[in-house]
């Protein structure tokens, strides 16, 4: 093998290579996917703040053990961490649990991705 092929070999071998840890990065921290909008049915509580009922715009941000998850709706805020977890899901919804008389978000899934919220 001469010194062009070679060189044309260690070319390929590293495009490969960078493709691929692209992909896998690209899997691990998604940078279209890190949104969605859930419809709340019922009043919650997320963190201290207690969301209404309605169309929420939901973003997280950070490592998927610790991701920080925002909830935002005209001026209403609510942010929480959150672990992030692949998934694949038939439907976009979300999951409450009951703390002294008050809902409690405590999921919410997407088609591809499950936030499980630190409260």
């Amino acid at each position: 093998m001469n010194l062009t092929r070679k060189s044309i070999a260690l070319a390929t071998t590293l495009l490969v290579l960078t493709t691929l840890g692209t992909a896998a990065f690209a899997k691990i921290f998604p940078t279209n996917e890190n949104s969605g909008t859930v419809h709340l049915e019922t009043a919650v509580r997320v963190g201290s703040t207690q969301l209404s009922p309605g169309d929420y715009k939901v973003s997280w941000t950070g490592p998927s053990d610790n991701a920080q998850v925002t909830l935002k709706q005209n001026q209403t805020t609510a942010t929480v961490t959150a672990r992030v977890v692949e998934a694949r899901n038939n439907t976009d919804s979300y999951s409450t649990k009951s703390d002294n008389g008050a809902r409690v978000l405590t999921e919410i899934q997407f088609h591809k991705v499950t936030l499980l919220l630190n409260q």
